[in-house]
């Protein structure tokens, strides 16, 4: 029987950077990594359709993109500009409820439940809700 023709992967790993690959790489039963590895190769060539998507070690500083800087110079500016409006939007907020008459003093829900406001509320039933919030423990 002719042999085939093969080829070597070969990865290179320190205990230093590399120890939880490591430490997985050696779970795998000898005789079942050459299949895995094989898996996941092709699984990352399925993710990257097929392409290789270059991944530059962590050491060296990553390429300067200048759509991805234009990109971060847009949206810094939509952000100022969003911040800067800020202060009249609420200002417009504040007439636009003003000039709707306002909100109703009573903010009780039909069925009777709700928050009470000032006038609907006695002071002794104040009094009591204020004792029993100071034995409360949060």
């Amino acid at each position: 029987m002719a042999q085939r023709k093969r080829a070597t992967a070969t990865v290179k790993m320190t205990y230093s950077e590399d120890s939880d690959l490591i430490a997985w790489w050696n779970s795998i039963p000898r005789g079942s990594r050459n299949a895995v590895m094989k898996d996941m190769m092709r699984a990352y060539i399925e993710h990257n359709g097929g392409g290789y998507r270059p991944i530059l070690p962590r050491n060296i500083p990553q390429p300067f993109d200048p759509g991805r800087f234009t990109q971060v110079c847009d949206d810094a500016a939509w952000i100022r500009e969003a911040l800067l409006d800020l202060p009249g939007y609420v200002e417009r907020i504040i007439q636009q409820v003003a000039a709707n008459g306002g909100v109703q003093s009573n903010s009780r829900s039909p069925t009777g439940q709700g928050v009470l406001q000032g006038a609907d509320v006695s002071d002794e039933d104040a009094a009591r809700r204020e004792s029993r919030m100071k034995k409360t423990q949060w």
